[in-house]
């Protein structure tokens, strides 16, 4: 997967929103096995979205640097765990995001879908404006880590 550019969208009052089809095309025109993880981001007030497969990868990649016997990981591995859910999605890709996940993120009515990669984000509109804003200079971030010159 490779999911990329900015999607506006409206969450309507049950808390649905409809996966853009740029999104749904992306994954073969269908969502694999009619299931998406929704996962609150530990960094930023946005949702990240996971086919299963990028799911699926992220867990083994997240319960390979962790030991639950660890007192400290296992902590990690407490709010990691509540902090996602796997939701059906139906042929209309109307998802239906749990209210409490809306909440943690701000999202209410307006909404902004970003693609990054393997994951998809879902903003509040107006997060995602504040977001960008506060962005350090995207050139000169680039070219520093990217263009390998990090001091």
């Amino acid at each position: 997967m490779n999911f990329s550019a900015l999607k506006e969208a409206t969450l309507d009052e049950k808390g649905r929103v409809v996966l853009p089809a740029d999104y749904k095309n992306e994954m073969g025109g269908s969502i694999p096995g009619g299931q998406l993880a929704i996962e609150i981001d530990p960094y930023e007030k946005c949702l990240n979205i996971y086919p299963m497969a990028e799911w699926e990868a992220r867990i083994s990649q997240i319960r390979s640097k962790l030991n639950r016997d660890n007192k400290q990981h296992s902590r990690v591995l407490d709010v990691f765990y509540r902090n996602f859910k796997i939701i059906q999605v139906p042929e209309s890709c109307r998802m239906n995001i749990p209210n409490n996940f809306l909440e943690k993120a701000g999202i209410t009515k307006e909404v902004v879908f970003t693609g990054q990669g393997d994951r998809i984000r879902l903003w509040n509109a107006t997060e995602y404006d504040q977001y960008i804003e506060s962005c350090e200079d995207y050139e000169s971030t680039f070219a520093r880590i990217v263009g390998n010159e990090e001091n």
